[in-house]
């Protein structure tokens, strides 16, 4: 890294680049600064994290250096992309690490300042923010729920007798989050410590095509929720029967986007409220049978069982409601097609 790039602790004016033409020193300090990023990958993959910070963080000192002496925008567009993904990775590398995770927010905060991500909130730190001026807030409060709320709390007891059918005479098709049964969420057991948490999902990847498992609930949802059921369908996120284990808890972190909001429906809820808790950014809430949560799990939020009871809840997804109609289809294939470019950088060094 030194040797490769000699400018390290000096200003970036050109008198000291050793006489190099300022389009050669953009180019190879660019290249540089993507095979930093790229051997980072590889080190994270391979739970080599202190290397790999450490090469994040030169990555980052050099995109930061040449970012403002680019020879063009498209330059420095191009250096604003390494420059988000370095952020990312180090800010996930904190995030994964409990005694940590207050770092992953000033890594954010940092990211934030250099406005080389979407960022505008440590605390909603998502992979892909769409930046179309959509409101933040974390938490809903009942008195602003939409009128589908109220539809699934006044239907609560329908929808939780079709849950013990499907848990008493179909056990086996709850399987673990994260296990690969579905086409999405397959880091998500990285989150889980505890026991177990489990999914019987309803629409979306892993479903079945017909409405037998559960046929009150998905003709409830088609016709009260169908922002939800179409979500599902586009792949935006499934709509699940949701079971956390006693003793089980769901580390700390942030949704994929924040083109959604998530819905708990209070199905099977532990005497012990203050003991089965859900954070979303700062502050902790409690579920209540037949009550409906809804939060945008874009912020960092975690969830933890302390009893010796489950909790189960149905969890759904519905389109930001700041989301134009027009806007739904382009944004999500924006959002599905830039996770799928990520994983593929990390299988493609760069050239």
């Amino acid at each position: 890294y030194r040797k490769a790039w000699p400018y390290i602790g000096k200003s970036s004016g050109t008198n000291e680049r050793r006489g190099d033409d300022l389009n050669d020193f953009f180019e190879r300090s660019f290249m540089l600064a993507k095979k930093l990023l790229f051997c980072a990958y590889c080190e994270l993959d391979a739970t080599q994290v202190g290397s790999a910070r450490q090469r994040l963080v030169q990555c980052l000192s050099i995109t930061m250096t040449v970012f403002f002496t680019s020879p063009s925008r498209a330059s420095r567009e191009s250096i604003r992309s390494v420059m988000n993904d370095a952020w990312m990775e180090l800010m996930l590398s904190m995030e994964e690490v409990p005694q940590h995770r207050i770092i992953a927010r000033h890594v954010a905060s940092l990211a934030i300042s250099t406005k080389s991500c979407g960022w505008t909130d440590p605390f909603q730190r998502p992979g892909y923010i769409a930046r179309v001026g959509l409101s933040s807030i974390p938490f809903t409060p009942p008195e602003k729920h939409p009128p589908w709320c109220r539809v699934l709390e006044n239907n609560w007891i329908r929808i939780l007798n079709e849950y013990h059918h499907l848990a008493t005479v179909s056990p086996l098709t709850f399987s673990n989050v994260g296990s690969g049964q579905r086409g999405s969420g397959h880091n998500d057991h990285l989150v889980v410590s505890g026991r177990s948490w489990k999914e019987y999902v309803l629409f979306g990847t892993g479903s079945i095509e017909n409405d037998g498992d559960a046929p009150f609930t998905k003709q409830l949802l088609r016709s009260y929720v169908p922002d939800a059921v179409s979500l599902a369908e586009q792949g935006g996120g499934e709509v699940i029967f949701s079971k956390l284990a006693p003793r089980t808890h769901i580390k700390a972190h942030c949704g994929p986007t924040n083109l959604r909001l998530t819905a708990h429906l209070g199905l099977v809820v532990p005497d012990s409220s203050s003991d089965c808790r859900i954070r979303v950014r700062d502050d902790w809430h409690s579920w209540s049978a037949g009550k409906v949560l809804l939060f945008d799990d874009s912020y960092e939020h975690e969830v933890r069982n302390d009893t010796e009871e489950s909790r189960v809840v149905l969890l759904l997804r519905v389109w930001h409601p700041g989301l134009m109609r027009v806007q739904r289809g382009f944004f999500l294939s924006e959002a599905i097609m830039r996770k799928e470019e990520e994983i593929a950088k990390r299988f493609n060094p760069p050239r």
